[in-house]
């Protein structure tokens, strides 16, 4: 039960902050530039000071060499996702670019900001937790910040390539995981920066969200009934199936609670940032984004608390 109410109060936390960020852009407080900022500081500085932090405390040859299986599980609940996305955006989209969209967006969840952010309020910023969690989305990075982003980028001819996987979130994986393996000593200045960093990730993840919602007309937002469509699929559908798969496996718990984090969150921004800076029209992306933050607040606690053992 412990673990049920700080799922609660996690969401209540991150729902503040989409607040703020709805808010600063309804009044205008902040410039319309502003969104672009706070997407660099996240993808530049904020989520690579997690990783690294996260990595650097719990990246040992002990808990590598017990963790690789946390990549097969994840690797396969992925395939599933995406062979699930190809069937269902075919129904969903009325042209091929709203295809992906939709594809994407039943393939990945928001794993990275606000699932991390949810693992990192729920056990702590350098918990063993976290970095399970981490590497149980290293399958999930892989293919968002390749395949992903290339399905998102309009009349893409280029298809993918090496450069596809140079970002900064693999970079700290790398640095992060030889300065764990090769048990570097933590510096005092230094870790403190990263680790002040690193807590600047989720609210400025949630504000950013608030924000880009924050610049279009609700109602609009909420009469695309493809939306909910692919909201029910990824909220509900999904994390109830694999979590009710794992545990007829008797998958270890913390396989199922990762599978939780990784899959049961809200649709994420690429389906917004990678449109609009091609040109695109976002709107598709920015209701899923809505509808599945509303409705994340109601199903993660529920879904943690039946399966998760809280």
């Amino acid at each position: 039960m412990e673990i049920f109410i700080s799922v609660i109060s996690q969401i209540g936390v991150l729902f503040s902050f989409i607040m703020i960020g709805f808010i600063l852009c309804r009044t205008n407080l902040i410039s319309e530039e502003s969104s672009k900022i706070f997407s660099k500081l996240e993808n530049m500085i904020f989520m690579p000071a997690v990783v690294i932090n996260t990595f650097w405390s719990n990246c040992t040859v002990k808990n590598i060499s017990e963790k690789w299986i946390f990549i097969i599980y994840s690797s396969a609940l992925l395939a599933f996702c995406i062979a699930v996305g190809f069937i269902v955006s075919k129904f969903l989209g009325k042209t091929p670019y709203l295809k992906k969209i939709y594809r994407y967006s039943v393939s990945v969840s928001n794993f990275g900001f606000v699932g991390t952010a949810m693992v990192s309020g729920i056990y702590g910023g350098d918990s063993i937790e976290l970095f399970d969690y981490l590497v149980f989305t290293l399958p999930l990075n892989m293919f968002t910040y390749s395949v992903g982003i290339a399905w998102l980028i309009p009349n893409n001819e280029r298809g993918l390539s090496l450069k596809s996987f140079v970002n900064p979130i693999f970079i700290s994986l790398f640095i992060g995981g030889i300065l764990g393996l090769l048990s570097v000593p933590q510096i005092p200045i230094v870790s403190d920066v990263i680790k002040n960093a690193a807590s600047c990730m989720s609210p400025i993840a949630m504000i950013l969200t608030g924000f880009v919602i924050g610049g279009y007309n609700l109602r609009s937002l909420f009469r695309q009934w493809q939306t909910y469509a692919v909201a029910a699929i990824r909220l509900i559908a999904l994390p109830s199936l694999f979590a009710v798969v794992l545990r007829m496996m008797n998958t270890p718990q913390e396989i199922v609670i990762a599978a939780l984090c990784a899959h049961a969150m809200p649709l994420g921004l690429n389906t917004v940032i990678i449109p609009s800076a091609y040109g695109e029209n976002p709107e598709a992306g920015a209701s899923m984004a809505l509808v599945s933050q509303l409705t994340a607040i109601f199903t993660i606690p529920v879904l943690f608390l039946i399966f998760a053992n809280v």
